[in-house]
């Protein structure tokens, strides 16, 4: 696909419904004693991954994504393996939940997702007591879980995941006594928020989080808008000479508007205004034409911004002055190594940015004339690109720009509609 460059832009618009709630919601609400309904889910690649493993290992759903039914599950051994398809959370959560499941269970997923580390879910939950095996000294996909007795432990992380402490608060949902995690910095907390909304018996410490066995009530509620498909609409018109966007209905969780603040540090006109707070902060973001002056950027926004990362290079890109990450060695471990993918499309583009093992430093303003880019299948890439594609001078051709489906269906569509 090329993207041409758009003279102006005006729009008002919702994005799909949140990714990483649409999962939690889809896992716990089946881990409830009674009814659930939950209104807005995402009906994407990554969580229909999770609806049909869900069924496999016995979710009971009815009605569709716009309103789901959720009664209580009646778990069971699958017949046959589990196919994750592209999704990390799909397959690190669901590791947890089978763990404390009685079974055999068996794991896999497409070759992208086959790379991607799951020794950091599956040591943990060894140290509970459960049996899995994995390819590759345990550290990759297929895996094999043998469901059983676990105990609950104290698991101090080396790097701050949402996905390895939600499987960990998952399996210590199953487990005797108390399941803690101590994470080095704070990550994405849905899963703590959407239990604490269930009546599960949680503490919650500073970076501490506990958890023991217990019965969780039903949900009912409405998933807010994507705040990470947001970011690109909002990075789109703050480089933009003549824009404006307004989005409504977004997730504006503090834990994820990392790259909210941080373009705000760097001059951008960007306002949002949290309208509900329960069980999730959501409202309204408006973004404008902006003048931006690189900065240093702090490496403990990173987890609260780590899918927006690449966006950075972009406002870098046309920013006054240096921006420079530090800290973000973990992009690499994504559907592709998101630095390196980042970097060298942006070098085929003839725009250079100095590489560093976990982050990038850019100069800028540099002028974006156009060409082709690859996005090594990964949706945040081709989304990526799509908006440097509106801001560049001639148009960028996009292979592999069909990856958004993992997240955003309707991107090209919506992109489209703001551009017209």
């Amino acid at each position: 696909m090329k993207i041409l460059p758009a003279k102006k832009i005006r729009a008002e618009i919702k994005v799909p419904p949140d990714k990483s709630i649409s999962h939690r919601a889809l896992i716990l609400s089946s881990m409830a004693g009674e009814r659930s309904v939950v209104h807005n889910l995402l009906e994407s690649g990554d969580t229909l991954s999770t609806f049909q493993v869900m069924k496999e290992i016995g979710a009971r759903f009815s009605g569709d994504f716009e309103r789901m039914e959720i009664l209580p599950a009646r778990w069971r051994e699958a017949v046959r393996p589990l196919d994750c398809g592209n999704s990390g959370t799909t397959a690190r959560m669901i590791s947890g939940l089978l763990a404390g499941t009685t079974g055999l269970h068996i794991l896999f997923g497409d070759e992208s997702l086959s790379r991607r580390p799951m020794k950091r879910v599956i040591e943990p939950l060894k140290k509970m007591g459960a049996s899995i095996f994995a390819r590759n000294d345990d550290s990759l996909l297929p895996l094999s879980i043998k469901g059983g007795d676990l105990r609950g432990c104290v698991h101090d992380l080396q790097v701050a995941s949402a996905q390895v402490k939600s499987a960990i608060l998952l399996a210590g949902m199953k487990a005797e006594g108390i399941t803690t995690v101590i994470e080095p910095a704070p990550s994405r907390d849905h899963t703590e928020r959407m239990l604490v909304s269930m009546g599960a018996k949680m503490k919650i410490d500073g970076r501490a989080v506990s958890i023991e066995r217990g019965e969780l009530n039903p949900v009912f509620f409405q998933i807010p808008g994507d705040v990470s498909s947001a970011s690109f609409f909002v990075v789109l018109a703050i480089l933009h000479p003549d824009a404006s966007i307004t989005i409504r209905n977004v997730g504006l969780n503090e834990r994820r508007t990392g790259l909210l603040r941080t373009l705000k540090k760097m001059g951008a006109e960007i306002e949002w205004m949290v309208e509900e707070t329960s069980p999730e902060p959501c409202g309204t973001i408006v973004a404008k034409s902006s003048r931006l002056t690189g900065l240093e950027i702090d490496a403990g926004l990173v987890p609260s911004m780590i899918d927006e990362i690449p966006l950075l290079a972009l406002a870098g890109v046309n920013a006054h002055g240096s921006t420079v990450i530090r800290g973000a060695g973990e992009l690499r471990k994504k559907e592709s190594d998101r630095i390196a993918s980042t970097i060298e499309n942006f070098g085929k583009l003839g725009i250079g940015i100095e590489e560093f093992e976990d982050g990038f430093s850019v100069e800028g303003p540099q002028r974006i004339v156009g060409g082709s880019v690859d996005s090594a299948g990964d949706h945040r890439i081709a989304m990526l690109f799509t908006v440097a594609g509106i801001l560049s001078e001639e148009g960028i051709e996009i292979a592999g720009s069909d990856s958004v489906r993992i997240s955003y269906p309707r991107f090209f569509q919506d992109i489209a509609e703001v551009c017209r």
